[in-house]
């Protein structure tokens, strides 16, 4: 009688047991020695066509993805064979309606003393939603949106890797030197067809895991192992060629578009080379062989002097700031309604004795590389409040004035105090001053910056997002970013011209502008018609060479 009731609750329990197991979100399994199944929680597995009870492994195995069977098979050998008591694999397997799901697997192996297989037990987990959104943040991270390819990042990650194993490579960085003026001819989508035109050839050449695109014209493809030049020669011509053919079919023209630098990465090379300077070689010598109009060139001794060049941007502008060699020149934003200038941008220029006037589409990025930006910045913050005090002088009043900050610059920790510190000793307010900031893509998840942002405005500065719509700007920005201006770049400004929904968008943008008492200034604007498109959008303030080209602080304070 007592056994009964034993055996009762033992029947119960399990159940009860099963039950809880149903109830679950990850599926329960134990395998025998002879590779039989048992599978609990019904409701995980009945999405799967296998057996419940007595299943062999094949069945399990039958619907896996085929590229992860023999991985798979290889680690449960592996587990038993080296007596390793817990392991954690993923892989794919087919639901019933024939699509397939990332599972991962925990695998626990019990022996007996000898060491002899007693069971293995373990969980299943669908890990599938975790996987496509970590799909979707490694194409975020590493893919180029619009060719699909690697973008620089994974390139420079790559690189980092061949150099640390020493392996030797081929570089190659092609550029499609004449995209502006393609643009231009053909419209903009015609240009993002010509990129995606030239992509495909890459990738039917060299195999899409070895292009990156790294630029909006230019790629690169990375090829492992030892090369002489004519059998890369040989290779870069059928690209170049057919490209050429498809180029022609594509557009009736024979423009040629594409140049060609390469860079052999050689066994002597690892300790003088990292993934930066070995990129900016490669770049380089492609955009060398572009003003020479070669179409391919090899890194050798007549790139010196653009090396040189380059090695004096890395090492020169903390002499060039203490010579006096960096200058300001001041552009104005008109007020939409009354076409008065309301504010001035100031824009940096070098002005070196050794090179003569260096723009800072070539002298910034270096400042970023190297960190010197940040005394670059507040320098150039100094010169703008210098010009300041100098309008004040004469007019008796103070033009608000923009300065451009690097995101490098805004890291600072003393960045606050110091531009405080900067406008005290003028005798100015910090609400003449408007900090204009361009990487949002970075700012949106730094929350340090965000706080430096807080800081600034909470100190009377005015913030300025610039360059809007022209790289990875989203509407996150209108919520995790504090500004008080935004500026809509001049890609934006152009393409209203062209596209009946960009006018649309820009005019839904400025009623949210509004809403959140934003002011917008539409950049780069360059004649008559794209001024009255900006107007008719309601942008406040405009700017661009149409009204005023960059001019001197003396110049402005005439006017």
């Amino acid at each position: 009688m007592k056994s009964d009731i034993i055996d009762n609750n033992v029947v119960n329990n399990q159940h009860r047991l099963l039950e809880i197991f149903d109830a679950g979100s990850e599926g329960l399994w134990e395998m025998t020695p002879d590779n039989t199944v048992n599978f609990y929680n019904t409701h995980f597995y009945e999405n799967f066509d296998v057996s419940l009870h007595g299943s062999p492994l094949d069945e399990w195995i039958t619907i896996m993805h085929p590229d992860d069977k023999s991985q798979f098979i290889q680690n449960i050998n592996t587990q038993v064979t080296e007596k390793i008591t817990r392991f954690t694999s993923q892989y794919r397997v087919r639901n019933r309606q024939g699509k397939y799901h990332w599972i991962e697997a925990v695998g626990v192996i019990h022996a007996d003393d000898s060491g002899n297989l007693l069971y293995m037990v373990g969980a299943h987990k669908d890990i599938t939603e975790k996987k496509h959104y970590e799909d979707k943040l490694y194409q975020l991270a590493y893919c180029d949106s619009l060719t699909g390819l690697n973008n620089r990042r994974k390139l420079v990650e790559t690189l980092a890797e061949l150099l640390e194993a020493q392996r030797q490579a081929a570089v190659m960085t092609f550029g499609v030197n004449k995209i502006n003026q393609l643009m231009d001819v053909f419209g903009y989508q015609a240009g993002n067809s010509i990129i995606l035109l030239f992509a495909e050839c890459l990738k039917e050449a060299f195999g899409s895991k070895n292009v990156y695109r790294t630029q909006s014209d230019e790629f690169v493809v990375l090829q492992n192992g030892t090369y002489s030049e004519a059998v890369l020669k040989q290779q870069i011509g059928l690209v170049l060629t057919d490209f050429e053919q498809r180029f022609h079919s594509f557009h009736h023209s024979t423009l040629q578009v594409m140049t060609v630098g390469v860079y052999l990465l050689m066994e002597n090379d690892y300790l003088n080379e990292d993934p930066e300077s070995l990129l900016y070689k490669s770049t380089l010598i492609m955009r060398h062989g572009s003003e020479r109009d070669a179409c391919i060139s090899f890194y050798a001794d007549d790139e010196k002097r653009s090396i040189e060049r380059h090695l004096f941007l890395e090492t020169g502008i903390k002499k060039a700031i203490s010579d006096n060699e960096f200058y300001l020149l001041f552009q104005p934003l008109i007020c939409a309604s009354t076409g008065k200038i309301v504010s001035v941008e100031s824009l940096v220029r070098w002005n070196s004795v050794r090179y003569g006037g260096i723009m800072p589409g070539e002298f910034i990025s270096v400042a970023e590389e190297n960190g010197d930006i940040v005394e670059l910045g507040y320098h150039v913050f100094v010169l703008a409040c210098e010009f300041l005090n100098q309008y004040r002088q004469t007019h008796s009043n103070v033009i608000k004035t923009s300065v451009n900050v690097s995101v490098i610059q805004l890291m600072q920790p003393d960045l606050v105090a110091h531009f405080l510190a900067i406008v005290q000793h003028y005798q100015l307010k910090p609400e003449y001053l408007t900090i204009e900031i361009t990487e949002s893509v970075i700012l949106e998840s730094n929350p340090f910056a965000v706080q430096q942002l807080l800081a600034l405005e909470k100190a009377g500065f005015t913030i300025s997002l610039d360059d809007f719509g022209s790289g990875y700007t989203s509407f996150n920005t209108f919520f995790s970013i504090p500004f008080t201006q935004l500026k809509l770049d001049r890609t934006i400004i152009k393409k209203m011209e062209e596209d009946a929904s960009v006018r649309t968008y820009v005019k839904f943008l400025v009623n949210m502008c509004n809403e959140k008492g934003v002011t917008v200034v539409a950049e780069g604007v360059e004649d008559i018609a794209q001024a009255e498109q900006v107007k008719k959008a309601g942008v406040d303030l405009m700017q661009g060479f149409y009204f005023y080209k960059p001019m001197s602080g003396k110049a402005l304070i005439e006017i």
